[in-house]
């Protein structure tokens, strides 16, 4: 979320420049969300990028090349899998540039952009700085540097028509590179620059003579550490759309503290102000409204069953077999007695048991030549054999039915589902 003093010092440069100020607004937006320094407080916001390293310091010797290349902060090109895998946070970020300067702050300098707009450090002579230390010294601690760099960046790449003709196509392409289509960096421009025209009016309050800055909101006066207690404090308290504490005021955390004043009985304006702030501080964490369960949560293995699913019908599959192991494993250890009893006698008591006569029929159709068979020992060790086996199918079929059931319960691998109200 942009800071009122940096969109009203963006809104002058623009005014002096002959600049839309709305058009400005977007490419600072896009480039940075109006974060201007890193969590140092003076380091202006930056983003390393290894491919121009490669560049910049192969110009300057085989030996810093090689240094660049064996240290990891340097390829040949721009690749998004390992562009910016350690530049997430803000410490990851000066400590990327601490180890690129190791080695040559010079074309550690040159290979990031810096500022609100980004202007990347080896455009520095072309406007008009001795050096991209020179640049970033001029930036460094100040908001003006940052604009100002913007500005002669835009001015030198002849954008201010466009911008003001709000022809984002020129402006993605000459501003980001070959490849805005595949960032809708032109899109993203429009989208932005809509908004902000929506929103300036809401920056100024009006005068007897001229529009006026409206007074800061209450937020944007605290420092970083401030913010992060409250949003630290914010999920204490059971807002957790508060997101990571991070020390920036951003649409996550007015979110958090509107939902905060509606739950407490205040305005919910998404400001920090003095009522907000005493509620806070004697708040007491808020209890979650008990959900009803959902269909899934309540689902059963019938269910499942009725829905058709292919795990559940194979393992039934797998339990039939594995119950079909211990009949028959079973049968050959109690062989002699069952078939002492007569074919009449077994089938009725069986019959009995598990309501099977038909099964039973065929099963002693296949008993009947083994348990003749008995006496020797190695029919006995197949009997046992084949009733472990049936036991262990039966059990891993059992597991694979909880299994689905569960996954099906908590949605862990089912994909998207729709939201309920």
């Amino acid at each position: 979320m942009f800071n009122d003093n940096v969109a009203h010092a963006i809104v002058a440069a623009a005014q002096k420049h002959g600049i839309d100020p709305a058009a400005l607004l977007a490419i600072v937006e896009v480039e940075t969300g109006g974060k201007t320094f890193e969590q140092d407080g003076r380091t202006p916001q930056l983003l390393y990028e290894r491919h121009i390293a490669w560049r910049e310091s192969k110009k300057k010797s085989d030996d810093v090349h090689a240094a660049f290349r064996r240290a990891g902060l340097a390829i040949p090109h721009w690749s998004r899998s390992t562009q910016y895998r350690d530049e997430r946070t803000s410490a990851m970020r000066l400590d990327l540039i601490a180890r690129a300067r190791a080695i040559n702050a010079d074309v550690a300098d040159r290979s990031a952009s810096w500022g609100l707009g980004q202007t990347m450090g080896f455009l520095a002579e072309e406007l008009g700085f001795s050096s991209a230390a020179e640049m970033v010294a001029h930036q460094t601690g100040s908001v003006d540097g940052q604009i100002d760099c913007m500005v002669r960046e835009l001015r030198h790449s002849d954008l201010i028509k466009s911008l003001n003709a709000h022809d984002w196509v020129r402006v993605a392409r000459v501003y980001n590179g070959a490849g805005y289509a595949e960032n809708q960096y032109d899109v993203r421009l429009r989208n932005a620059y809509t908004r902000w025209r929506r929103k300036l009016p809401q920056l100024f309050t009006t005068s007897e003579h001229e529009p006026q800055p409206r007074p800061l909101p209450p937020e944007q006066t605290l420092a970083a550490d401030e913010i992060k207690e409250i949003q630290l404090r914010l999920r204490a308290l059971g807002y957790h759309e508060v997101g990571e504490p991070d020390g920036h005021w951003g649409t996550k955390t007015t979110g958090a503290i509107a939902a905060f004043q509606a739950h407490e009985g205040l305005p919910h304006t998404g400001h920090y102000d003095d009522a907000t702030k005493a509620a806070l501080e004697a708040a007491v964490p808020r209890q979650s409204p008990q959900k009803a369960p959902t269909a899934r949560e309540t689902a059963t293995a019938d269910d499942l069953r009725k829905a058709g699913s292919d795990t559940i019908r194979h393992a039934d599959r797998l339990s039939w077999l594995g119950s079909l192991k211990k009949l028959l494993g079973g049968g050959i250890l109690a062989g002699g007695g069952l078939h002492g009893l007569g074919l009449d006698q077994a089938s009725d008591a069986l019959d009995k048991v598990d309501q099977a006569k038909g099964v039973w029929g065929r099963i002693e159709d296949m008993l009947h030549p083994i348990c003749a068979n008995l006496a020797e020992p190695k029919m006995i060790v197949v009997g046992i054999v084949l009733l472990g086996l049936g036991i262990a199918t039966a059990y891993v079929a059992e597991q694979i039915i909880a299994n689905r059931l569960k996954d099906h319960v908590t949605g862990e691998h089912a994909g998207p589902t729709p939201v309920e109200d």
